[in-house]
Parts: C-alpha cells; sequence; structure tokens
C-alpha cells in the first residue's frame, strides 16, 4: 500500500506538469498537442494489462515492474538533460503577478473549469468502469463477450484523440468538445435503451468517441483562460478530477443498488455530460484571464 500511494503520488505530481507544459510549449495548437499526448497515455492504458496478464501466466509479473522501473528512470534522466525554452518575462519578477494572483480565484472560471475536470473524469470512469457489469445483466448467451465491451469503449476514445489534431484544424476546441459530449450524452443515452449486446457496444463506442477530446480540451482552456498563471491552479484542476474519477462511479453503484437497476445509475454519466455540454455552451467565448 505505501508503494501504491508513493505510486500515486508521482503521477499526481507528473499528469499536471506534463499536460501544462506541452500546452506552454504548443501555445497555438494546445488542443491538438493534448490531444496527442493523452493518446499516447491511453496506447499504454489499454495496453499494459494485456502485457501484464500473459507476464502473469508464467509468474514474471515482476519483469515488468522492473522493467517499467528501467524505463521511467532513463525518462527523468533525460528530462533532466532537456533545456527547454523558457520565457524571460517569466523569469523577471513582476508587481503584479502578485495582484494577479491574488485576483485568480476572485475569476468566475475558476469553479467552471473545476466543474468540467470534476464532471469529466467522474464520467469517464463511470462508463468505462460499469458498462462491462451492465453488458453482463444484458448478455443472455454462455459466453464472455460482455468483458470486452470496455475495450470499444477505450478503443473508440483512442480513435477520437487521435483523429482530433486533424479535425481541430478546421474547427474551434469548444466547437469540438460540444460536439463531442453531444455524441457523448447519445452514447449512454443508447446504453439506458439497449436490450441486445449490439446496442450496448455502439453505446459504449459512441460514448468513448464523444469523450475523447473533452478532456485535452479542458486542459487547453485552462492555459488559454488563465496564461502564465494556469499553474497557480493547475494542481487544483487535477486533484478535482481525480476526486471526480474516485466518487461519481460510487453514486453510479450507489443508485444502483438503491433501486436495483443498473439502468438508473448509468443516469449519473448522462447527467454529466449535459452538464459539461451547458458549461461549454455558456464559456465558448469566454476572453483570457491574463
Amino acid at each position: 500500500m505505501i508503494s501504491v500511494c508513493i505510486y500515486g503520488f508521482g503521477l499526481g505530481l507528473s499528469i499536471p506538469t506534463a499536460n501544462l507544459l506541452i500546452a506552454e510549449l504548443h501555445p497555438d495548437r494546445r488542443a491538438a498537442a493534448l490531444n496527442l499526448l493523452n493518446f499516447s497515455w491511453g496506447i499504454g492504458a489499454v495496453g499494459c494489462p494485456f502485457v501484464v496478464a500473459a507476464l502473469q501466466r508464467s509468474q514474471r509479473t515482476s519483469l515488468f515492474l522492473l522493467g517499467m522501473t528501467v524505463c521511467l528512470a532513463l525518462v527523468a534522466i533525460s528530462l533532466g538533460c532537456i533545456h527547454l525554452p523558457v520565457d524571460a518575462k517569466r523569469d523577471s519578477p513582476k508587481a503584479p503577478a502578485i495582484e494577479a494572483d491574488a485576483n485568480i480565484w476572485k475569476s468566475r472560471l475558476v469553479p467552471v473549469l473545476g466543474a468540467l475536470f470534476f464532471v469529466y473524469v467522474g464520467t469517464e470512469n463511470s462508463i468505462g468502469g460499469w458498462v462491462a457489469s451492465y453488458a453482463r445483466r444484458i448478455d443472455v448467451s454462455s459466453g464472455t463477450f460482455w468483458a470486452l465491451t470496455p475495450s470499444f469503449f477505450w478503443g473508440a476514445l483512442l480513435l477520437g484523440r487521435a483523429l482530433a489534431p486533424v479535425i481541430l484544424r478546421h474547427v474551434r476546441e469548444t466547437t469540438l468538445a460540444s460536439a463531442g459530449l453531444v455524441l457523448a450524452s447519445l452514447g449512454v443515452s443508447v446504453l439506458l435503451i439497449a436490450n441486445t449486446m449490439a446496442l450496448v457496444v455502439v453505446g459504449a463506442s459512441v460514448a468513448g468517441f464523444g469523450l475523447a477530446s473533452v478532456f485535452p480540451i479542458n486542459i487547453a482552456l485552462l492555459s488559454q483562460w488563465f496564461g502564465e498563471i494556469a499553474s497557480r491552479i493547475g494542481g487544483l484542476m487535477f486533484a478535482l478530477s481525480s476526486l471526480g474519477g474516485a466518487t461519481v462511479p460510487w453514486v453510479v453503484g450507489a443508485l444502483s443498488s438503491r433501486f436495483g437497476s443498473l439502468r438508473v445509475g448509468l443516469m449519473v454519466p448522462l447527467f454529466g455530460s449535459l452538464t459539461m455540454l451547458l458549461l461549454y455552451l455558456k464559456n465558448r467565448q469566454s476572453p483570457r484571464l491574463t
């Protein structure tokens, strides 16, 4: 448990930093760059369980952990040797920075962005975490195809993030996110009315594809709306996203147990998608804070 806590703490430091760094290094293509970054992480999240499962059969899981240790150490050394371009304006102390730091918490955009981070990860984890259980209740066969349904969700999410940089050449970030949330709402709605495995697969795939670009665009908005002071609230936003990922799926399960129907529980991610859509539509023209 101590090892897992240390590992989680390290992720908590590296994920926000990496996202904000990419957003700062690509000011003209923030959302596209962030989609590619999260796409690469998604490949690891989808592929590594298969590697672990293969090594588990021969009781060699420790080899995977040792290999990851070596890889992470090499990445850390490489990052330490890289000299990234730094804006000279950030090196010189400025009195307005203190004022901006104080005013940032008064901006109405802080709770808006906080809600987007919290609801998104909660919605994504709820669908990805519960769709297999939902499919198992619908699948009347004796097979285990139901166990593969999360793969359709995560696979569609990866596909969406791979295509997002191309789409963003022609549409605005908020437009793509809004369209994606419409698709996500449609996908969850299909899940709610599904009575066959085919509909479950379609619903999960549409929901995953719709949600694909939302989280990277949330991070792009953090950098776009708050500029140089984005790092001051970045930690809070990523903490809220982790909190959403831990609590919202639990709410789905609690409602399912209370009403004896997982369909009732899955109305939570539908409500989450619609809430994010409303927030995007209301704030699509929000100016930069600094």
